[in-house]
Formats: structure tokens, C-alpha cells, sequence
């Protein structure tokens, strides 16, 4: 593949590096905003018959004659071949990544390995005529915004600041806290000779000896959850960098092991290169994005939302959710048991209406503060209705009830909150209803009675209804149920137009308010308000996973389907609709969060309809290569690791591509329900061999 940006870290605990092999330089992955993060070059390659050979992740020196790239969710490869030699260079980085073994998992230790084997035949008709005895294999950090120092026969100690600063442009920042940084690269095979680490292979043997490097780290309490720093999840197991080190040097292969085993079970499908690179470079981001302390003796895990920096944004956590319910639900479950911790009284929005009901906020906090939503406004109704579709979804698939019971005053309170938001009585929420797709158009992101919203709130309702009546609340659930099919039937009557679902179920401009600006729309209808949209089946990927059905009338599901992929289908995916004003949104850019062109389009929202068109048995896995073509044209420029965005927003280093990690269990029409005892497959997709990763036995 084309050398492009990519990334290795590990789960959680903020311990990576970042390649970027177009500019010949690294980067640390720590507590720093993207993509501010200290700089370095490494120097890696091969002394054949006296020359020196590098890999391009330094600026200077003799490259090798030809360069390749590989993805695997565990690793990140360069390859190199010097032709004379007839020699291939291998240059292998992974992380410890087991789904659902948290104590393996966030080991801060990233594994490294350097091989040289020879190539079958010659190179592009290239004759071998260097026959060297031996080939120097070498790995060398230059400091830049690091500073090494030996520590012992076989490591050097590197020395660095991490700043934590948030920055959404590259040119401003806030003042933030620096955290002085004490990593470690340990030698597991080879030997240290100065500042480089080095090992000698005999091309009279088979060349079998590989170069093995551990790079560890061990920080102190950084993310301040209520007030209170908190450890990392490895601190209960290695009380500082000599003990990470020590046991590093053992793991090197084991961690290389695992990562051919978690790589291989995923890897045992049919499906394209474009969607095998998709699930490595989304995991990649992903990983980058993530954060796993203990809090007070309870595990909280949370996610930046990429270049914003938010933390366990509940709109980008609801689209990962896929990623969660096929491989590692439990993740998912720490947030579900954190998140109401956030919640809002319900009269902040509606007055006395809203008395005694609650929403949930957008995020819980920023950079390395986990104290309360950073996002400059509400999203209420969206974020209150993807808590109730999680908290369903979570408990059906896992059969664990302990998070929903716990939970119970919550749900009741969200649902009332959500009732409280209809002012027309028609039980479709008009009060609360801007929403995540803040480049959009005003219809898409902030129209009265969306349909995305709509069918959101109607998908909130039956789940919440489901909770209520597994504890006993049978009255109060069958309520909802009925408000439910109330807007269901509003829905079909009102939002269904000819061949697809409008965006609006009402067009009228009275009370609809830039949620930026504060200013209200003046026009006499909302521009685009009938336009069709991938929105309208957002909620469905998560619930189709479940087994739970909407009751949206199944032809015009697939007519939507078709119509609004073929409609808003751009060069890299579809845009949110195929209402194109031409202009830029206003307002949002003088908030600092987004800037828009006329018609973006969100590639993970793609990937959400993508899954919902797989279990009725429309196939859209060949939109995958325009979405893998759009992170090879960023990366290949400049280091962004998953761009969601297209067409003028700035949406990279994202987490939220995850979501086509659910794409196996929805070509497979795979349903666990373990409530109801469900567990099948029904493909209704032609040519599908994939894995199921939900309880694949990841430990070799």
C-alpha cells in the first residue's frame, strides 16, 4: 500500500507513536492535543556491505530502493528492499491488544522486531552482486523534542514533555499542564552500542535473528475524574518504569504472538482490502483516542473524540457502539454506569415543563478533565435518547441486566424528559433537537421534528419501555409503547414522501434556533426540509444487532436505502443529504468547532447505513474503497489517522470509524439476543465468509 500516516498504541493508556513516513518523522502519543505531539526521527534500516539504509521515518540519509506498507489491527509494518543485496527489510510495531483482556491489553509496552530475510529470484531484474557476510540491523531515536540517555547494558531512558493543551486549529492553543515524561526502550534481542541498539546477522545462516525492542512507559495520576487525579489501569500491576521494563523484556514475542493471533481471527474473511485496511486503521485511531483509569477502585473508561478532544462524547460513543457489541461489550458498559453521572435537570430546557425529568449532557469533559460537557451546547434529546438505545442494546447482547436495573430512576426520567420535549402533542420531539451533525445543513442539524430525531425517540421509547418492564413496571411501559407506535405511524404517514423518508416532518421555520448563534431561521420554510438523507436508519445498525425491530415499514426502509445512497453519494461516501445550499453554515465557525462547505458527509454515518442495508439485504460493501481512498488521500499528505469528515469540516485523528467493526455480525445477519436466547445467522448478502468476534477465544 501507499506510505501513509498510521499509528500504534496501547489501550488506554495514553502510550503510542505515530509514524508519518511522508514527512520522515515520529511522533509520541501522550496526553498532547493532535496533532501537537513531540517529534522525533528514528533512524532504522541495515548496514549492507558498508552502506547504511533507512526507512523513511527520518528526514535525512539513504532510503532503500523500495518501500511498502502494512496494516494488521495489531501492527503497523514497513517493508524495505535493497535490491543488490537482494535483501527485505522488515520493520514490525504492535501493541498487546486481547478484546476483553483488560490487564493484557493496556500493558504500556509497545513491542518492535526488525527482520531482514532474503527475496525469492531478484528485484525487478536486478542481479545480486553484493554478497556481504553480514548485515547490521540498527534502531536509533534522534531527539528532537526527546532526550535519550543510556540506562543500563541494554535500554536507553528517554526523556520528554507532554502538554496537555487543547488546540483545535494549528494555530492556537489554551494554556494547559505539562507532564514530564520518563519512557524506557528496552533491548529483548540485540545488544546497545551507545545510543543505537543493533544486531549482526550471518547471511551464511537463514537469517532467522531478529532485532527486539520494547518501548515502556509508566505515568502518574493525569486525568482528573470529579476532581480527583486517577491512576492508570496498569498502575495496580507495575508500581513504576522498572518494572514495566523488567517485564518487557520477556514479552517482546509473546506480544507479537498475540498480535498474530487477535489479527488472524479477524482476518479469516472474504471481504475486500479496502474493508481489512478499514478495520486495522479505525482500531489504529481508536486506540489512539482512548483513556482506562481507576477511579476511587472503579474502572472508567472513556474516549477523546479525535481532534475535539471531548471525552466520551455520547453521540461518537453511540456510533462506535458496533465495535463494542460485536468485539468488547464491557467497554461499553463502564461508560453506560458513568454517564448518568452527567445528567441534567430537565428544566434547564423547558422551564416548569420540564420539572422533575433529566437529560444527559454531550460529553463528560476535555483534554485531561473528566468534570462536566466542554461542548459550547446541548444536544438534548439525542444524547438522552442514544443513552436509553445503548443501555438496551448492552443488556441484551451481554443478557447483564445489573447496569439497566441500577439505572432504573434514569430511564424513567429520560423518558419523561423526551415526552416533555413534544410541545405539540403529536410525540415527536420539537424542543431540544439540535444534534451532532454540526456542519449541516440548518434542516439536518436543527430542524423541528426531525425524522432522524423521531425515529431516535421511537427506538428510546420501546427500549426504555423493554427496561421498565423487566423491573415490574408493566403500566408505565406499555405507556410508552404506545407513544412508540404513535410516532412510528406519524412517521409513515407524514415523513414518507414517493421514495424516501423527508428530513423534516415539519417544514416551518417558527421556533427553530441556530443553536451557535442563538438567532432564529427567517425564512418561510427550511430549506430542505423534504430533501431525503442516510439519517432516517441511524439508530437501526445497533438495534439490528439485538434483534429489535422498529416496525418501519420494511419496502420503504430499502427504498430509503437506495434512494439517499444513490443520491447523496459523493467521491468519498454520501453527504448527510442531497440538499445542497452552497453555503457555509453561520456561525459555527466563530465558535471554533467546525467549518463547512454546502454538503459535507461523515464517513462513519455511512458506515452505520452500510450495516442496516446489510441485514435487509441491500449490499453496499463497495463504498468501503471510497472510504479507505479518502484516508489514504489525507494520510499520504499529512498525519490526520481517520478522517470522519469530508467536503470542509476537520474532523480527524477520529475514533469513531470503529464503527465498521460491526459490518461482520450485519453481512452475516448475525442477531445475539442473549435475553431472549436468540444466537443466528441469516446472510442476506451474497458471497460472506467473516468471523464472529463476539466470543472468539483471542488468548493463544
Amino acid at each position: 500500500m501507499q506510505l501513509m500516516c498510521d499509528a500504534v498504541t496501547v489501550l488506554g493508556s495514553r502510550h503510542g507513536l505515530l509514524f508519518d513516513p511522508v514527512g520522515g518523522r515520529c511522533q509520541v502519543i501522550r496526553f498532547d492535543s493532535f496533532p501537537r505531539m513531540p517529534s522525533f526521527a528514528l533512524r532504522a534500516g541495515a548496514v549492507i556491505n558498508g552502506k547504511e539504509y533507512r526507512f523513511p521515518l527520518c528526514p535525512d540519509g539513504q532510503r532503500f530502493a523500495f518501500f511498502d506498507q502494512r496494516l494488521t489491527p495489531c501492527t503497523s509494518r514497513f517493508i524495505a528492499i535493497e535490491p543488490d543485496s537482494g535483501l527485505k527489510l522488515s520493520l514490525t510495531f504492535a501493541t498487546p491488544f486481547r478484546p476483553r483482556d483488560a490487564a493484557y491489553s493496556t500493558m504500556p509496552v509497545i513491542a518492535i522486531r526488525l527482520q531482514a530475510e532474503r527475496i525469492s529470484g531478484n528485484y525487478r531484474w536486478t542481479p545480486v552482486t553484493v554478497k556481504p557476510e553480514t548485515v547490521e540491523l540498527f534502531f536509533e531515536v534522534l531527539a528532537g523534542d526527546l532526550a535519550l540517555s543510556e540506562a543500563g547494558a541494554d535500554a536507553l531512558d528517554v526523556r520528554f514533555t507532554s502538554r496537555s493543551t487543547w488546540s483545535q486549529h494549528r494555530d492556537f492553543g489554551q494554556p494547559g499542564s505539562e507532564w514530564p515524561q520518563h519512557d524506557r526502550i528496552v533491548c529483548a534481542a540485540g545488544s546497545r552500542e551507545g545510543l543505537r541498539f543493533v544486531r549482526r546477522l550471518s547471511l551464511q545462516n537463514q537469517l532467522s535473528d531478529t532485532l527486539d525492542l520494547a518501548w515502556c512507559t509508566h505515568s502518574g495520576p493525569v486525568l482528573k475524574v470529579h476532581e480527583q487525579r486517577c491512576p492508570f489501569k496498569y498502575a495496580s500491576r507495575f508500581a513504576d518504569l522498572d518494572a514495566v521494563s523488567a517485564w518487557a523484556r520477556g514479552q517482546v514475542g509473546d506480544i507479537l504472538a498475540n498480535a498474530g493471533r487477535v489479527d488472524g481471527l479477524v482476518a479469516n474473511n472474504n471481504q475486500s482490502r479496502s474493508i481489512n485496511d478499514l478495520l486495522a486503521y479505525t482500531l489504529h485511531s481508536w486506540l489512539a483516542n482512548t483513556w482506562w483509569v481507576d477511579h476511587g477502585g472503579r474502572d472508567w473508561f472513556s474516549v477523546w473524540e479525535g481532534i475535539c478532544h471531548f471525552h466520551s462524547t455520547v453521540d461518537v460513543e453511540f456510533t462506535q457502539a458496533p465495535f463494542y457489541l460485536a468485539v468488547w461489550p464491557e467497554l461499553l458498559g463502564i461508560e453506560l454506569d458513568y454517564w448518568p453521572e452527567f445528567s441534567k435537570d430537565g428544566s434547564r430546557l423547558l422551564g416548569p415543563r420540564g420539572e422533575g425529568t433529566l437529560f444527559l449532557s454531550h460529553d463528560v469533559g476535555q483534554m485531561a478533565r473528566a468534570d462536566g460537557q466542554a461542548y459550547p451546547h446541548e444536544m438534548e434529546v439525542e444524547e438522552t435518547t442514544n443513552y436509553l438505545i445503548l443501555l438496551y442494546a448492552h443488556w441484551r447482547r451481554t443478557g447483564d441486566f445489573s447496569i439497566a436495573r441500577a439505572k432504573r430512576d434514569f430511564v424513567e426520567k429520560y423518558l419523561a424528559f423526551l415526552v416533555a420535549c413534544d410541545s405539540t402533542g403529536n410525540g415527536v420531539p420539537d424542543r431540544g433537537i439540535a444534534n451532532t451533525l454540526d456542519d449541516a445543513s440548518p434542516a439536518i442539524q436543527f430542524g423541528r421534528e426531525q425524522v432522524y430525531l423521531a425515529v431516535k425517540t421511537l427506538a428510546a421509547f420501546r427500549c426504555g419501555a423493554a427496561i421498565l418492564r423487566e423491573v415490574g413496571a408493566a403500566s408505565v411501559a406499555s405507556d410508552y409503547d404506545r407513544r412508540a407506535e404513535i410516532i412510528r405511524e406519524l412517521v409513515e404517514r407524514k415523513g414518507w414522501s414517493r421514495d424516501h423518508y423527508v428530513t423534516l416532518l415539519d417544514k416551518r421555520t417558527e421556533g427553530v434556533v441556530n443553536p451557535w448563534t442563538g438567532s432564529t431561521v427567517t425564512s418561510d420554510e427550511v430549506p430542505g426540509w423534504d430533501s431525503c438523507h442516510i439519517y432516517t436508519e441511524n439508530a437501526m445498525a445497533i438495534l439490528d444487532m439485538v434483534g429489535l425491530d422498529l416496525g418501519l415499514d420494511p419496502e420503504h426502509v430499502m427504498t430509503d436505502l437506495r434512494t439517499a445512497t444513490e443520491r447523496c453519494l459523493q467521491e468519498y461516501g454520501c453527504a448527510h443529504t442531497d440538499y445542497n445550499s452552497g453555503d457555509r453554515l453561520e456561525g459555527a465557525v466563530e465558535e471554533g468547532m467546525v467549518g463547512v462547505g454546502g454538503n459535507p458527509g461523515w464517513i462513519s454515518m455511512n458506515m452505520l447505513r452500510d450495516m442496516v442495508a446489510a441485514y435487509r439485504g441491500l449490499d453496499l460493501r463497495s463504498l468501503s474503497e471510497r472510504y479507505w481512498q479518502w484516508q489514504v488521500v489525507t494520510n499520504t499528505q499529512e498525519p490526520c489517522l481517520f478522517f470522519e469528515t469530508f467536503g470542509g469540516n476537520n474532523l480527524c485523528f477520529y475514533p469513531r470509524g470503529v464503527a465498521i467493526w460491526g459490518l461482520f455480525d450485519a453481512l452475516a445477519g448475525r442477531v445475539i439476543d442473549r435475553v431472549a436466547g436468540v444466537d443466528r445467522c441469516a446472510p442476506k448478502v451474497a458471497d460472506v465468509r467473516v468471523p464472529r468476534l463476539f466470543d472468539a477465544r483471542w488468548a493463544l
